[in-house]
């Protein structure tokens, strides 16, 4: 049976999860029932363009005539392409919309308030960004939309008019807010006009507020929100003046809180995390990161220290997020201490808390099993021996961001695995055997071998089981689950610990080795071979670096990595136009592609654009200005100097269907 046989309503349940251009460029190329099922109207219910700025009424003007009445949700975020006729379009065809997004387009006020009266079903809007907007218009959202449920509201407003009409602003906001009765999610995130006034009779359903960056509200002001809001359970606060005063007021009123983001307010300290972790017990997520040292600051902008990271492990036990980025007073001891306690603990970033070694991994490799994403970029303490042991234990972990990681040299990952008694091929000393079965590592020299079993026998359900060698009975090996890695700017490694990593993390879709100028042409082979699931490679070097990267790795890329999207390769010196144009025309998947031309690496920008050009027609290639002469100085475009001005060109390819 192939997936030819299924029924209809099947195949279309399965088609909900690709996106429009998959479903026009794909299905209807593929045969007569596909191309039938691909005008269904189930598929068209949700009208997702967000980021398409090439988006046009003459694109968007005909869905709106044909699927209007099933339409339930449209986001067109970015899509600036799209003018009053495709707005009024909405509010003619779309009567039963739900959700609509229409932040950073150009909407105007005319045109939001006869959505507003047409379109009475929206229960999520978001008009973040919409500079068109005035804020009058928004007086009608409370009689339009009453069932709304989730808002993102207008951040940006004239100076000059929001001074001259402070008073009228504040009272228009004030009964928006206290007229939107059903409202559980408000974001009011980067606004000019949020001041403490806003929330004087709050919202009582209020679950969700994001107030991120919003510098005018202040203590008084939270107070306002939080004796209101009592039923509060995510709040943002991050980049505000909110001191440890108003941390008091939400612990004491807000007791159900479970997210909360106090990052760079740098008012706050243990004091006031210490108050919430008492009074908060079912907090899970928690956001305290300033500024990491790579920032170049004088000093941190997080005041986190260990004290307050022992009152969470003691009062908050279900803590799954912490983020505790460039707290300097964070320590081993804190880290133990929340690893400890937080058995559930699943997302942690230390990044740029310089005091973090090796001492947090075993730790994490002890307690922390379910743990899922992991940042110690810039823990220079680190080494290659807790990052190995980390990886052996917690098997769940998807992300991992190791960045300038400088003892991070001899990368030896191995992976849990269960032998029966007569395992031909396990290596292991015999002080791991216990009784009749044991479990143990298997290291790089038989690694190869467990992975060519795995190859052949396939996965199964829980675990993937393959037979080793005839005496064998059985081998169970549970497998890495990394997608993400980025080893940016870690000096030392090289061939040999790129080599482990294909080897051993082989699900792995992103992966970044920025900098990392000991690599050569051989680890880079060993990604190809393995890691047939990558889609984002990072390449690129820094310009005091000289990368040993050649057109074998191109050749390598070209002919094995069958998924990859982003090749980075800025700053490589050592490739050539030949080596840039076999990778194009081998490649389709490919949809961005980053190089460097100049002197230095010997491309010429012009032969390059010809090359990529005739190998894959129209691209889009975007030129950093402050590099392109010819622009600054168009007098100049004979001048050698300028023929050889270092340039990085981005290459944009539009998706190509597959005939």
């Amino acid at each position: 049976m192939s997936i030819y046989d299924l029924s209809d309503p099947l195949l279309l349940q399965i088609f909900q999860f690709l996106d429009h251009r998959d479903v026009c460029l794909a299905l209807r190329q593929t045969c007569q029932q596909w191309y039938r099922l691909s005008y269904d109207f189930t598929l068209w219910r949700r009208l997702h363009f967000s980021g398409f700025s090439q988006l046009r009424n003459e694109h968007f003007l005909p869905l709106l005539h044909y699927y209007g009445d099933s339409i339930q949700e449209i986001d067109i975020s970015g899509c600036r392409g799209i003018d009053g006729l495709g707005f009024n379009a909405i509010s003619e065809h779309c009567k039963s919309l739900r959700k609509l997004n229409l932040s950073n387009t150009y909407i105007a006020g005319e045109a939001f308030l006869k959505i507003c009266e047409e379109c009475p079903k929206i229960k999520e809007l978001n008009i973040f960004d919409c500079q068109f907007i005035s804020y009058k218009v928004l007086s009608s959202i409370p009689t339009c939309l009453q069932g709304l449920r989730k808002l993102s509201m207008l951040n940006r407003l004239d100076p000059l008019q929001y001074v001259l009409n402070r008073s009228s602003v504040i009272s228009v906001y004030q009964s928006l807010i206290k007229n939107c009765k059903e409202l559980v999610e408000l974001d009011c995130k980067a606004s000019d006009f949020v001041e403490d006034d806003i929330f004087a009779d709050g919202i009582a359903n209020l679950h969700t507020l994001n107030l991120s960056h919003c510098t005018g509200v202040s203590d008084e002001g939270i107070q306002s929100i939080a004796v209101s809001c009592s039923a509060l359970r995510h709040l943002n606060i991050s980049h505000t003046y909110i001191s440890n005063r108003g941390m008091e007021v939400i612990s004491r009123c807000c007791k159900r809180l479970t997210h909360l983001n106090v990052s760079d307010c740098r008012n706050v300290t243990d004091i006031g995390v210490c108050v919430v972790a008492h009074n908060c017990h079912e907090l899970r997520h928690l956001d305290v990161h300033g500024e990491s040292w790579m920032a170049l600051r004088p000093h941190s902008t997080g005041n986190i220290t260990d004290v307050a990271l022992k009152v969470l492990a003691s009062w908050c036990p279900s803590l799954e997020y912490l983020d505790t980025t460039g707290c300097w007073g964070v320590t081993d001891d804190g880290v133990r201490a929340i690893t400890t306690a937080c058995k559930n603990l699943r997302h942690l970033e230390v990044r740029g808390c310089l005091s973090i070694s090796d001492q947090s991994l075993l730790s994490l490799a002890d307690n922390s099993r379910e743990l899922r994403s992991l940042n110690i970029s810039e823990c220079v303490k680190v080494t290659s021996a807790g990052l190995n042991l980390l990886m052996t234990k917690c098997t769940k972990l998807k992300f991992l961001k190791a960045e300038t990681c400088h003892y991070l040299a001899n990368l030896r990952l191995s992976c849990q695995v269960q032998h029966s008694v007569g395992c031909s091929c396990s290596q292991l000393p015999a002080k791991d055997v216990q009784g009749s079965s044991f479990t143990g590592q298997i290291f790089p020299k038989t690694l190869e071998r467990h992975f060519q079993c795995i190859d052949e026998a396939g996965p199964s359900s829980s675990s993937f089981q393959a037979q080793c060698r005839p005496k064998v009975v059985k081998c169970t090996i549970t497998p890495c689950v990394l997608s993400h890695l980025d080893l940016s700017f870690c000096s030392n490694v090289a061939d040999d610990s790129i080599q482990q990593v294909a080897s051993f993390c082989r699900q792995l879709t992103y992966l970044s080795l920025m900098g990392c100028y000991l690599v050569t042409d051989k680890g880079i082979g060993h990604i190809a071979k393995h890691c047939k699931l990558l889609e984002h490679l990072n390449l690129s070097c820094s310009r005091t670096q000289r990368s040993k990267l050649t057109d074998q790795t191109l050749a390598e890329l070209a002919g094995a990595c069958h998924a990859l999207k982003h090749l980075n390769l800025y700053n490589g010196v050592c490739f050539s136009e030949k080596g840039i144009g076999q990778l194009m025309d081998r490649r389709w998947s490919l949809r961005e592609l980053c190089l460097t031309t100049g002197t230095r690496t010997k491309l010429d920008a012009e032969v390059i654009c010809r090359a990529i050009m005739a190998a894959r027609g129209d691209c889009i290639g975007k030129i950093q200005a402050e590099m392109d002469c010819q622009h600054r100085w168009p007098s100049l475009s004979s001048s050698p100097h300028v023929a050889t001005m270092e340039r990085n060109i981005l290459f944009k390819f539009p998706r190509k269907s597959c005939v």
